[in-house]
């Protein structure tokens, strides 16, 4: 391709970039009303468009009432949000609990603090129980007037321990989906039931999780289950999961989970901490840099990239060749030691070098013998016809990758 027509390509990409950020923009603009106060649920409702109003229905499972116009539809929900306050606190955990607290403990209107994203105040106002408005010019949230006055009605002890108890389902979901990709929703209870020892309703668990999801953004459900948002192909991660019945689900601990369960999340192996530091005798860093870094590559093989995939995620100038083969050896260590969705959990070096069961969760089997390790010395993946590394001349599945069953 001539740098004429690359050029052109080039701009037009950065056109797109550009067009597409200034939508966000006004999208996200639109966001904030203009009510006047006193800031009552029916004069903020009254601000949504018909689609939000929708979503508040849909948020709260009223049947009947979707071909009602908009002010008809008002006049129900009116009703319904505060009678169903109690039930949407109960799908909520200590973060979004305590906003709600907070923003009626100010009389109903806060500022917007920094660490809530637009994403997360859409999916409060799906609820129809905070509302993004402008106060004195900037980003604010309400809760209308009906729902302050209703809040002491409904908060108690009990609801206090409904919190606590999906503050840890979530923890807890979040981090099993950062190791395992992708769960069957009916096995995922399996597991949280096994490693929090109490049995748990199905329906109240999926109500909690969908409404995580949405808050979070990081967990969705899709046709295979939950699924952990980083996920490139969902069908494709879950079928390579599937292929692989020998492996039990490797076994973390609670507290194991409930650390990799934190938004932002990333396990920093020695291998990965050995690699930045080789990155940084040549390249200038930034903390910023650094964690982007890593975020990318855990993502990049959690989702089984190959070891040249990886290399061409790298767009610096490479200083000379033995920086090249310094690398390609950082990167085949991290690669070996990095847990895969697809190993349900386990790391390639793990896999290669058990001997023994090692016990799942839920489902877990004697384990078969797995071609994920990468040769050293070729950089590449073990396939069960390739010449086995040890050098006998003979094919790997008859001879190292025999002796490991």
């Amino acid at each position: 391709m001539d740098s004429k027509t690359l050029n052109r390509i080039r701009t037009a990409l950065d056109q797109g970039i550009n067009h597409a950020r200034e939508l966000r923009e006004k999208r996200d603009q639109k966001l904030w009303k203009n009510v006047s106060e006193p800031y009552r649920l029916e004069s903020l409702l009254h601000s949504l468009s018909k689609i939000e109003l929708d979503e508040i229905r849909k948020s709260l499972e009223l049947k009947g009432i979707s071909n009602l116009k908009k002010a008809d539809l008002i006049q129900k929900l009116v009703v319904a949000i505060p009678s169903h306050l109690r039930a949407i606190l109960s799908t909520f955990d200590e973060e979004r609990y305590g906003l709600f607290k907070k923003i009626v403990s100010h009389s109903g209107k806060i500022q917007v603090p920094r660490n809530v994203s637009i994403e997360q105040i859409k999916a409060l106002m799906d609820w129809g129980i905070i509302f993004p408005i402008r106060l004195e010019g900037k980003p604010g949230l309400i809760v209308p007037i009906e729902l302050v006055e209703h809040f002491s009605a409904v908060e108690d002890q009990e609801l206090y321990k409904i919190i606590d108890r999906n503050t840890e389902w979530i923890r807890l979901i979040q981090g099993l989906l950062y190791y395992y990709g992708v769960v069957h929703t009916s096995v995922l209870v399996d597991m949280a039931s096994e490693l929090l020892k109490q049995e748990i309703d199905f329906k109240e668990f999926s109500d909690v999780l969908t409404s995580a999801s949405d808050y979070y953004q990081q967990m969705g459900y899709s046709l295979y289950g939950f699924v952990d948002k980083r996920v490139y192909n969902v069908e494709k991660t879950f079928e390579e999961i599937e292929k692989r019945p020998g492996i039990g689900y490797y076994p973390f601990t609670k507290q194991q989970l409930l650390k990799a369960g934190k938004p932002g999340y990333v396990e920093k192996t020695r291998e990965m901490k050995s690699l930045i530091q080789f990155l940084q005798q040549f390249y200038h860093l930034t903390a910023e840099d650094t964690e982007d870094l890593t975020e990318q590559l855990n993502t990049m093989i959690l989702n089984d990239a190959s070891l040249n995939q990886v290399v061409e995620y790298f767009q610096f100038e490479f200083p000379d060749f033995e920086f090249i083969n310094d690398l390609a050896y950082h990167l085949t260590e991290l690669m070996n030691h990095s847990r895969r969705w697809m190993l349900k959990g386990h790391t390639p070096k793990e896999i290669s070098q058990r001997r023994k069961p090692v016990i799942g969760l839920s489902s877990a089997r004697n384990p078969q013998p797995s071609t994920n390790v990468i040769d050293f010395k070729s950089r590449k993946m073990i396939g069960r016809n390739d010449p086995c590394p040890c050098g006998s001349g003979k094919k790997y599945k008859k001879c190292c990758l025999n002796n490991l069953s």
